[in-house]
C-alpha cells in the first residue's frame, strides 16, 4: 500500500489552501483567544465546540494533533504528536473529587485533581471514546470507538471495550513493531 498524502483526493490546491487559512485562524481564536494558556508546538486542528478545562492549567499540544467535534478535554494533558483524535472525545478527571472523608459530604470535600494524563506519538482514539486521568497511551496505539480507557495502553496496541482491554497488536510481527518505534524516535527523539 503506498500513501503518499492525507490530502483527499481530487481536492484542488485552493480549497486546501482556503481550509488551512481557516484553520489556522481557528487554531488562533482557540489558542490565542479563548484558552491563551494552553501551550502547543506546532499544527493543532481544534473545533470550535471543543471544551477545555484543567485543574492545573495544564494541557499541551504537540505538533500534529487533531481533535474531532465536540471533544471534552477536563483534565491535565500531554498530546505528543501525530495524534488523531474522533468526534466526542472525553478526556476526564479521575480524582476530581476526594471521596475518602467519612462524615463529611462529598459536596464539601474539597478537590485532589492530582493525576496527568499522557497520550503519546501516532495515536489514533476512536468516536466517543473515554480516557480516564491519569493514563498513560503508548506510541503507536488505537483506541477502538466507544472505549473507557482506565488502565495505561502499551505501545502498538490496539485497545477497545469498558473498560478497554487488549484487543490485538497494531503490527502482526514483532520485528514490524520494533522498526515502527525505532522510526517514531528518530522523528521525535
Amino acid at each position: 500500500m503506498k500513501v503518499e498524502t492525507n490530502v483527499r483526493p481530487g481536492r484542488s490546491k485552493f480549497v486546501l489552501l482556503l481550509r488551512n487559512m481557516g484553520n489556522a485562524f481557528r487554531t488562533f481564536w482557540m489558542l490565542g483567544v479563548k484558552y491563551p494558556w494552553v501551550k502547543h508546538k506546532g499544527f493543532v486542528r481544534i473545533p470550535y465546540n471543543t471544551s477545555m478545562w484543567s485543574p492545573h492549567k495544564d494541557i499541551t499540544f504537540g505538533r500534529k494533533v487533531q481533535l474531532g467535534k465536540k471533544c471534552l478535554i477536563q483534565c491535565d494533558v500531554e498530546f505528543c504528536n501525530y495524534i488523531l483524535t474522533a468526534n466526542n472525545v472525553a478526556f476526564v478527571g479521575k480524582d476530581d473529587h476526594i471521596t475518602s472523608i467519612v462524615g463529611k459530604l462529598i459536596w464539601d470535600s474539597g478537590r485532589s485533581d492530582s493525576k496527568k494524563t499522557y497520550v503519546g506519538n501516532d495515536v489514533w482514539i476512536g468516536h466517543g471514546a473515554i480516557i480516564v486521568a491519569g493514563v498513560h497511551i503508548g506510541d503507536g496505539s488505537i483506541i477502538a470507538a466507544g472505549s473507557v480507557v482506565v488502565k495505561d495502553v502499551e505501545e502498538c496496541t490496539i485497545v477497545g471495550g469498558n473498560p478497554a482491554r487488549f484487543i490485538k497488536n497494531r503490527f502482526e510481527k514483532e520485528e514490524d513493531k520494533t522498526r515502527h518505534l525505532q522510526y517514531l524516535k528518530q522523528l521525535f527523539p
